[in-house]
């Protein structure tokens, strides 16, 4: 059995709690309690940005170390179709909370696509990395944009209440990919401690995690103000 590396789960687990605080602060937004302009207003897009940079860094560096030595077909497909029943469960869940702005492809509908698209490339990490740097180079040059592929069809995704889109962040994927092959990234792993830990243990089981904190947070938030109203 592969040694999983302590500073990647941390690393994961750390965008993860990133983002229960950002969440947390889009709750106070929702329900009123400040005015905050979460998640478009300054410094909270690029809060959100720095979030989905080290999930899709982490995914590409995961891919590339979980099928290094031959592609693990039933691990790769087990993963998807967690993933793909968590982002179904997203969906759902935002029709009843936010029916004018579901949720359709957000960051769990993201990691499915682009893992499909990335798996092609794992073999290939001079590939992966280059088009990972194609794929920034092409987005600040306004070549590619973040409404691809939707605008194509006639969806504005922006509309929804979560979007996370395959430009740019796929090509952070695909650099993490290369990173793995061409970085010695494993020899080298950080201590075990109060705080990396717990950090670990999120990171390893990130998507239980994820889908289990905004009902929480947001069932609190619901129960405080129907506390307050009464």
């Amino acid at each position: 059995m592969k040694r999983r590396l302590l500073w990647l789960d941390a690393l994961r687990g750390f965008a993860i709690v990133l983002m229960i605080v950002f969440h947390f602060c889009y709750d106070l937004r929702y329900f009123g309690w400040v005015d905050w302009n979460v998640p478009n207003g300054d410094k909270w897009w690029q809060f959100r940005y720095v979030i989905i940079a080290l999930f899709s860094f982490t995914i590409g560096i995961s891919l590339s170390l979980a099928h290094d030595k031959s592609f693990k077909k039933q691990v790769f497909l087990k993963r998807l179709v967690q993933l793909i029943a968590g982002a179904l469960a997203v969906t759902v869940m935002s029709l009843f909370l936010f029916p004018s702005s579901w949720i359709y492809f957000g960051i769990l509908h993201f990691i499915v696509v682009a893992s499909i698209i990335s798996a092609l490339f794992i073999k290939h990490p001079k590939v992966a990395l280059g088009l990972g740097l194609l794929i920034l180079m092409g987005y600040n040059l306004s070549l590619v944009n973040s409404d691809m592929p939707f605008v194509w069809i006639g969806l504005s995704p922006w509309e929804a209440e979560d979007y996370v889109p395959l430009f740019p962040w796929l090509g952070v994927i695909f650099i993490g990919v290369g990173v793995a092959r061409f970085l010695p990234i494993t020899n080298f792993d950080i201590t075990r401690n109060a705080v990396t830990k717990p950090l670990a243990l999120m990171g390893k089981h990130g998507l239980i995690v994820y889908l289990v904190h905004q009902p929480l947070l947001f069932g609190g938030f619901l129960l405080v103000q129907m506390m307050n109203a009464g």
